[in-house]
């Protein structure tokens, strides 16, 4: 399947998952992605981590509203 296509299917319902299973069902069917742990900090210096879909050049991020610390 295309980025596209899987894009499109994925705005066919109103999703709400967190990233690793977001990342997970993108990479699942788009041939050549698969996750990628990014770590972040808060201005307190807290670490939290949020997981995209990447093929090494291009970074997807289906679950961009969990992209804050829990």
């Amino acid at each position: 399947m295309t980025i596209g296509k899987a894009i499109r299917l994925w705005n066919t319902k109103k999703r709400f998952m967190g990233c690793v299973a977001a990342t997970h069902w993108f990479c699942k069917r788009v041939d050549g992605f698969k996750a990628e742990r990014l770590t972040r900090f808060t201005e307190n210096g807290e670490c939290f981590q949020h997981v995209v879909a990447t093929d090494g050049k291009i970074r997807i991020d289906l679950a961009p509203y969990a992209d804050a610390p829990a």
